[in-house]
């Protein structure tokens, strides 16, 4: 992968000084992973940093012997990091929901990668801030309904990850169960929710290409403040 693309798609490498990107380019590495594929097993976080350059990937755990997603990460994100500088997680695991392209640099290199660039450090832990904020405002979102909860992991997905169309965006079709375990509601939820928006003009599918459109993303954002 070339180097402006890199510094493009990822706000960590874009503060990197000239130095420290060139070593940084020369010790990356590009992996490529299958839809399902396991990225990370159970018990092996923390040997590396991981940065999405294509696809979608979804963090699974094991919650009262079933497995559950606790979160979905897609293009221009990473993960593996707070592994690195913590504790490893134990019982988690990170699927392929569809091909995957990925750059990973091993632990050691991604701790000297913080510790020669202090701009580098300082935006990891804005990134981090970022990140933790993101899911404290979903915390907040467990005395909503079902509907607010869904239609504001959609537009959160689609701001973040989707890719723009005219009125609204496409994001990956992600399995219902997947999605409403993210979302914190039960299948049945979201399957009902996801017809009803269906119906109301705001959502289409193209299960061929495994493609979801949220085809007015103004009409999403007014359900989401009306409910």
């Amino acid at each position: 992968m070339e180097t402006q693309a890199i510094v493009e798609l990822f706000p960590l490498f874009s503060v990197a000084n000239p130095e420290t990107l060139e070593w940084i380019m020369s010790v990356i590495d590009e992996e490529s992973y299958e839809q399902n594929d396991e990225i990370i097993k159970e018990n092996e976080w923390g040997k590396a940093v991981y940065f999405i350059v294509s696809g979608w990937v979804k963090v699974r755990s094991q919650y009262n012997q079933q497995p559950r997603v606790l979160e979905i990460l897609g293009k221009g994100d990473f993960f593996g990091e707070m592994e690195v500088l913590d504790e490893s997680l134990k019982y988690v695991e990170v699927i392929a929901l569809s091909d995957v392209q990925l750059l990973s640099i091993s632990a050691q290199r991604f701790l000297q990668m913080l510790f020669k660039d202090p701009q580098v450090h300082h935006k990891m832990l804005q990134l981090s801030v970022r990140r933790f904020r993101h899911l404290y405002r979903r915390f907040q979102l467990h005395q909503q309904t079902a509907k607010i909860k869904l239609i504001k992991t959609l537009i959160k997905l689609a701001e973040t990850y989707g890719k723009l169309i005219e009125e609204g965006a496409e994001i990956l079709q992600i399995p219902p169960q997947d999605l409403a375990d993210f979302a914190d509601i039960s299948l049945n939820e979201c399957e009902q929710i996801i017809t009803q928006l269906k119906h109301q003009g705001c959502l289409e599918s193209d299960p061929s290409r495994q493609i979801l459109f949220l085809t007015n993303l103004k009409q999403l954002n007014h359900f989401a403040k009306q409910i």
